[in-house]
Parts: structure tokens; sequence; C-alpha cells
């Protein structure tokens, strides 16, 4: 499945005539076979010891520039952190707001919300993006909230 995605996702990038690095190709793939929503750092950290010629301002710069250009999301949150996913599927996010960490969270009816909201406002909505804040199962263990 990756490969395929992969595939098609740099056959639509070169059809824009976006040229496609070595680098770019390495980010792209890990961006859709990782869905931990990883800062720019996290991706150079994971890439570094296997990809030539790569730094944190390289990742940073192409995570920027892919985010306009395919399903890479910047999400950027209430401590200023800069996290990346790729919005493989229609989802929103849930925050820990002990351990920080961020969920996708499947929303079947999201087409139908995305319609509903629009007809509501008059407005022409394009995506959403929701956060929801709370403690993860992990966490309400640990904390002993269950």
């Amino acid at each position: 499945m990756a490969n395929a995605e992969l595939d098609k996702l740099v056959s639509k990038l070169r059809a824009q005539k976006i040229r496609i690095t070595d680098q770019r190709l390495v980010i792209l793939e890990y961006m859709i076979t990782h869905h931990n929503h990883p800062t720019a750092e996290d991706v150079y950290n994971d890439l570094k010891h296997t990809t030539n010629n790569i730094s944190i301002a390289t990742v940073y710069n192409n995570l920027r520039f892919l985010s306009k250009v395919t399903p890479i999301n910047e999400l950027t949150y209430d401590d200023k952190s800069i996290h990346f996913d790729y919005f493989h599927k229609e989802h929103f996010h849930a925050i820990c707001e002990n351990c920080h960490q961020i969920f996708d969270i499947n929303y079947t009816d999201y087409p139908t919300l995305l319609k509903k909201l629009s007809a509501d406002s008059s407005f022409q909505i394009n995506k959403i993006e929701l956060n929801i804040q709370g403690i993860c199962p992990n966490c309400k263990k640990v904390l002993a909230l269950e």
C-alpha cells in the first residue's frame, strides 16, 4: 500500500513539475508510513543514519513545502510545537494533556459533517481541523483515573 501511495503521489508531483530529490522522496515515504505526527526533528532523527546528505533544515524546509502540495498537514499546537501528519484519511486529532502524544480519531461521518457545516454556514469549507484534548488511555491507567 505504501509503495502504491508513494508512486501515485510522486506521479502527481512530477505532473506539477515539482522536482523529486532523493531527500524529498525519503521524507514522503517516511510520512506515508509513519502515523506518529512527528516534528521535523523526529523525522530527521529517524532518517539521519540511513539517508545521505540530509540535515534538519532540509527536512523542515521539505516538510513545509510538501504540506502545501501534498496531503501532509502542518499541525501547530498550543505549546507552539509543529508536527506533521500525512492526511491519508479524513480524521481529527486528540492530544493527551498529560503525555502530549497526538492520536488520530477516525470519524466515519466526516464528509457528512463537512457538507452540513457548509450548508449551515453558507461558507465553502475545504477541511475541518478539530483538536480534542483530554487524557489518553495509557495515562488514564498510569494516573489511576479509571
